[in-house]
């Protein structure tokens, strides 16, 4: 099933549990509770950032960069995140300056223009 239709089915009251991903923004957004699982049958999900060697090369400043944001993004910031881009319809690249200069880190225009955001 679709991410955005399970969350609508489950609101409707047509499914009593979905499968979701921890970060997604709707879980608060829906008042969901995130079940243990305590026999580990899902594995874990945790963001990487992924970058091509030849960008690195190019731009070896970012390796500092991307080290600064390392251990900032837990559960509860992406869910945040991920509900400004996918249910309030902003930008990502502004929800990602905005919380970057929240953190101090503000990004570096001339980088901040080649970055390119994917979503699902």
């Amino acid at each position: 099933m679709h991410r955005g239709l399970m969350y609508k089915v489950l609101a409707q009251g047509e499914v009593d549990v979905i499968c979701a991903y921890s970060t997604d923004g709707r879980i608060p957004a829906y008042n969901l509770l995130v079940l243990e699982d305590d026999l580990r049958f899902f594995p874990p999900y945790q963001a990487a950032v992924v970058i091509r060697a030849e960008t690195l090369q190019r731009y070896p400043q970012l390796r500092e960069v991307l080290r600064q944001i390392e251990g900032r993004l837990d559960d509860a910031t992406m869910q945040r995140l991920n509900y400004a881009g996918d249910e309030q319809k902003r930008p990502y690249p502004e929800v990602a300056r905005e919380w970057l200069e929240q953190q101090g880190l503000q990004a570096n225009p001339s980088c901040a223009r080649r970055v390119r955001f994917r979503s699902e």
